[in-house]
Order: structure tokens, then sequence, then C-alpha cells
């Protein structure tokens, strides 16, 4: 992509997509409660018309710890493997990926990884139907 068609996602913040963001967040009182305190943030794009992007976002000036994006490539590669018949989703595996991304362990990320493979992972992220990945 050309650097020069990047432009800053606070740029095209749609006031429909965040009034129904949050309209939607703040209909859950936990939620609710977590965005008051600053303990939530919530950042979607909507790319359906990837000429038109469209952003909203719930706190989104906060700084807010979150998992890390091999993290959520791994849970990517898990839930493709457990869609397509190559991981069953046990207990423990649900288990580890809960504590990878809402705990960021790293040794649930570990055993994930070791459950999916290298191979998987690269075959997930390479895959053009996640081609929003790369």
């Amino acid at each position: 992509m050309d650097d020069a068609k990047i432009i800053p996602l606070r740029s095209v913040v749609d006031s429909l997509l965040q009034e129904d963001l949050e309209s939607e967040l703040r209909s859950n009182y936990q939620w609710r409660y977590l965005i008051d305190q600053k303990k939530m943030a919530v950042g979607i794009v909507d790319l359906s018309n990837p000429a038109n992007g469209r952003f909203a976002r719930i706190n989104g000036s906060y700084m807010m710890y979150a998992a890390s994006l091999p993290k959520i490539a791994t849970l990517l590669a898990a839930m493709d493997a457990i869609e397509e018949g190559e991981l069953i989703e046990t207990p423990e595996v649900k288990k580890d990926m809960r504590l990878m991304i809402s705990k960021s362990n790293n040794q649930a990320s570990t055993r994930m990884i070791d459950r999916v493979g290298y191979e998987k992972l690269e075959a997930v992220m390479t895959d053009p139907k996640y081609n929003h990945f790369y």
C-alpha cells in the first residue's frame, strides 16, 4: 500500500457507527461499568468498503494493556483448526485460549502454539480469507 494513502483512524470516526457501538456496549451493565472505570476499551474498523473505512471507539484515548498480536494470531489459528476439525475443543484448549487472551498468559500461549503448530499459524496468516491481517 502507498504510505501516502494511510490516514489516521481518528480522521474516519463515523458518528453512526460510534452511536451504535456505544449503545451496544452500554446496554450491558458489566461492560458499562468497565468502560466508565476506564478498564475496558473497544475499537472497531469497518472495512466493508475499503475505500471508505469507518472507525468507532470507546476509551480510545486511554492506554490499556491488551493481548499481544501474536497471541491473537494464535487464537485465530486455533479457531480455524477447530473449525477445520484439526483441533478438538477440549476444556483444556478452551481454558488455554481464554488464559492466553484474557490474561496474556505466556504458558497458555506456548501450549496453544504447540497444539496448532507453526505450519498452521503460517497457513492461517497467509490464507487469502484472512487477508486483512497482512
